[in-house]
């Protein structure tokens, strides 16, 4: 009998490590797959970033290849 309650609460223990166990995985877990998302978004960003300033000079290196016209000039 005392055996039993023994065991009981040995099992008890057991299945209270493993529920700490894994919430403190998932705390673990949650902000890095937060930074993981955020960095896609960042990288995401950077890339549209990088793509309008490309654009952006390339459209300036464009236009300076023409004569600027002032039509005020005579």
């Amino acid at each position: 009998m005392l055996e039993n309650i023994e065991i009981n609460k040995t099992k008890d223990l057991r299945n209270n490590l493993e529920n700490e166990s894994k919430l403190l995985h998932e705390q673990m877990e949650l902000p890095l797959n937060g930074d993981v998302i955020k960095n896609a978004q960042s990288d995401n960003n950077l890339t549209q970033l990088s793509k309008g300033v490309a654009l952006s000079r390339w459209i300036r290196k464009l236009a300076s290849q023409f004569e600027s016209v002032d039509p005020f000039y005579k």
